[in-house]
């Protein structure tokens, strides 16, 4: 069972911050006005707007931070210490008093949820995917924290060393995920969520739970998670070890086609893993929700945490190998979730961390750099069907695919790591 700690006091962050807890719109990152505040900081950082702006845009989220179960990376308290925490060293500086507070609750949420987990197992009650999911789960607080450790005042020591402690017990929940479990006799994924397949599997499918591969809600986003901790030395007892246990998943379930088109399987069923044989027929679009682009990017992070040269160039391959005209024409949609937008980002991280590598000994630049056009094209074919310029959506909207043209003008991944939310990026000091 994960122990926690007692929640220490802190002295009241001011009243430019209170952590009551309404729900409202403006307090999401996903289709709101954090998404908003978001892409702000982003255009002030590339000179293209200013912090004054960012400061209306941040009375704008409201004077109360929602703290209650719905808050995580993408909502709430957490969501908007992300935006914060995206600003920069200056920004860091200038919102300090706010972070504070927001550090205190995100502190303090991680300990519900883990004290919240513990019940769940010690009742052995099944896990359900937003228990431990990048989009609502401790993966995405973990998100949140790893940043806000990385970046915390060295002056203030006491503080770092709260966010380090909520960090670490976040990272040895995940890495309890991590190990094997059973569904029956069947030896299955430690992330295996009682939930019955989602609305895409065919009516009828048997039902037994599933494991999802993807970085939004399966073992992908664990995994990059995972990766990125140990890069920034923040590790916990056996943190190696269960990496290299959901590398071995993946590489058990890697498909290729004729083509050398490499994919995994959005999902699978009890039945699946019990016959070690994927019904899915094909590779699906290359998304980063849950399609290879987001898989092999979390393999791709993994190998470089642990210096594995040999699995770091796999990754790769994988995803120069659908960043073909077949492949990507598939894709109809702008947006981060399941569109070119979130497909282009993550090549983009992928193509910076690949470009001392040339995969199958090819001289000169590295596969994925000389092939990132292909995904920049798509991004510019799919704009043609741009949501309503009236919406506040991030994932499915504007201020997402805004965030992507950002990037795509200047061919850099965005300099505040806003792409972070994704969980596709490093924390950097």
């Amino acid at each position: 069972m994960i122990a926690t700690h007692h929640r220490p006091e802190h002295p009241d962050p001011g009243p430019r911050l209170s952590t009551r807890r309404p729900v409202q719109a403006a307090q999401s990152l996903a289709d709101g006005e954090i998404a908003r505040l978001l892409l702000e900081v982003e255009l002030t950082l590339t000179g293209k707007s200013s912090w004054d702006q960012v400061a209306k845009l941040l009375k704008a989220t409201g004077e109360l931070a929602d703290r209650s179960a719905s808050a995580g990376l993408f909502y709430g308290a957490p969501a908007l210490s992300f935006a914060l925490d995206s600003t920069g060293a200056q920004g860091r500086v200038r919102w300090a008093q706010e972070l504070d507070g927001l550090d205190q609750v995100l502190v303090e949420l991680t300990d519900e949820r883990l004290d919240a987990a513990d019940a769940r197992a010690e009742t052995g009650a099944p896990l359900w995917g937003s228990e431990f999911d990048l989009m609502t789960g401790l993966t995405g607080l973990g998100v949140v924290l790893l940043r806000r450790t990385v970046h915390a005042s060295a002056e203030h020591a006491r503080h770092r060393q709260e966010l380090a402690g909520a960090l670490s017990r976040v990272l040895k929940y995940l890495v309890a995920c991590a190990r094997n479990a059973m569904v029956g006799e069947v030896p299955v994924p430690g992330w295996w969520s009682a939930e019955t397949p989602g609305p895409g599997m065919p009516v009828g499918h048997p039902l037994g739970g599933h494991v999802d591969l993807g970085m939004a809600r399966g073992g992908a986003g664990v995994l990059a998670l995972l990766a990125a901790a140990y890069r920034a030395r923040h590790r916990v007892p056996d943190h190696k070890a269960a990496i290299g246990q959901i590398i071995a998943w993946y590489a058990v379930w890697r498909q290729e086609t004729r083509d050398r088109v490499v994919w995994w399987p959005a999902r699978l069923t009890l039945e699946e893993v019990r016959a070690r044989r994927v019904h899915q027929a094909g590779p699906g679009e290359p998304t980063w929700a849950f399609g290879t682009v987001g898989i092999a990017r979390a393999l791709q992070m993994a190998a470089i945490a642990v210096g594995d040269a040999e699995g770091q160039v796999a990754a790769e391959d994988a995803i120069a190998s659908f960043l073909t005209a077949r492949e990507l024409d598939r894709m109809k949609e702008p947006d981060l979730y399941a569109g070119t937008g979130g497909m282009y980002l993550t090549v983009l991280r992928a193509a910076e961390d690949a470009e001392d590598f040339r995969p199958r000994g090819v001289p000169g630049v590295s596969m994925l750099f000389d092939r990132l056009g292909m995904p920049a094209d798509a991004v510019s074919r799919t704009s043609r069907v741009l949501p309503d310029p009236q919406d506040t959506e991030f994932l499915y909207g504007r201020f997402g695919t805004k965030l992507v043209f950002e990037s795509l003008q200047r061919r850099a991944t965005p300099v505040g790591g806003a792409d972070g939310v994704l969980g596709i990026g490093w924390a950097e000091p």
